[in-house]
């Protein structure tokens, strides 16, 4: 019997292994490989992972606003069996013939119990609709109408919320009448992290833009700040508990945390990225985003980076500007390859 298990326990091991040698990752830093790689917080496998999902559906049409139209959706992330929902609003206009550039609006932290899905980042959700983008703001699981479709997790210490983003990514290149090729993310607070995060991951993105982001290293982060997302959430107060256990604090495991990092990848992005501060934050440190726009710095890595020095966490007296400089970006033709 002890040789049977034994054998069982070589065979399993060799045949994980074996699955990760094909796909070149003996470099990476998470020792508890599994083939949900998709979990891992080492970016170099999360990269590696496939999120499936089918088209979006239309889950309810509501009354039109402002002369657009608004419709709550839904999306399948089918590697953790979940369908979750958001508000989709579009232009009131006939449609290109690539189909409508997508921006795809991801939130805060807001509690999960206030969390309202038809009135959340709707000013910025019509201001890019009136410019001819389909905008697409998912509620995160545990969130919104997505209330029973999982548990709100933590942005920074868990891979929940990037599988729901990269899933709806892939929804959206399967649904007729969006523009695969104009994929953008657009992202508050917790939301640009998680931005920055899938432009890591996706090749599929063609812009980030980011406002008052946590976007610095993981262990500068465990050192001097603790995410509200986290702190007011007790399930991802949990997750940020378990997570240490297992791996380690970024103290403790100083390579496993800087794989786990976005600020170490910029290289791997492929989506323009334009970065938004102000220097009166007090829920996120400024540092974070002067540190992020220093790294892409430091690595001859093209992007725009804009301070306002009285502007608090919301941004909200700069979002004029901060629209007008963000659609300068997002309408730039997409660059295609050319065909040989």
């Amino acid at each position: 019997m002890i040789v049977v298990v034994t054998g069982a326990t070589i065979f399993i091991i060799y045949g994980v292994r074996k699955d990760h040698r094909e796909l070149g990752q003996y470099d990476v830093s998470d020792p508890f490989i599994s083939q949900d790689i998709y979990k891992s917080l080492d970016l170099k496998l999360a990269s590696k992972a496939q999120y499936p999902s089918a088209p979006i559906r239309i889950y309810k049409t509501l009354a039109p606003s402002d002369g657009l139209r608004r419709q709550e959706f839904s999306f399948e992330v089918k590697d953790d069996h979940l369908t979750e929902y958001g508000l989709l609003v579009t232009p009131n206009s006939p449609r290109p013939a690539r189909g409508f550039p997508v921006i795809i609006l991801l939130h805060g932290f807001v509690d999960p119990d206030r969390y309202d899905t038809a009135t959340s980042y709707l000013t910025e959700m019509e201001e890019y609709a009136n410019n001819g983008f389909a905008v697409l703001t998912p509620d995160l699981r545990g969130q919104g109408l997505s209330i029973h479709a999982g548990h709100a997790d933590s942005a920074y210490y868990s891979m929940s919320y990037n599988t729901d983003v990269l899933s709806l990514i892939s929804a959206v290149k399967r649904t007729s009448g969006f523009d695969a090729s104009s994929i953008n993310l657009w992202g508050h607070s917790m939301g640009a992290y998680l931005a920055l995060r899938a432009a890591v991951i996706s090749k599929d993105i063609k812009s980030v833009i980011m406002l008052s982001s946590p976007a610095d290293s993981l262990h500068e982060m465990y050192l001097t700040y603790i995410p509200p997302s986290d702190e007011s959430n007790p399930y991802a107060l949990a997750t940020r508990s378990d997570v240490f256990a297992k791996y380690g604090t970024p103290e403790d495991n100083t390579q496993f945390w800087h794989d786990a990092s976005p600020i170490y990848f910029l290289g791997r992005i492929r989506a323009a990225v334009q970065i938004h501060v102000g220097l009166d934050d007090r829920v996120v440190p400024p540092r974070f985003s002067q540190d992020l726009d220093q790294a892409f710095t430091r690595q001859k890595i093209a992007h725009q980076y804009f301070e306002y020095p009285d502007a608090g966490h919301a941004l909200a007296q700069q979002r004029p500007v901060i629209y007008e400089r963000s659609l300068k970006l997002l309408l730039q033709p997409t660059k295609t390859t050319p065909v040989t």
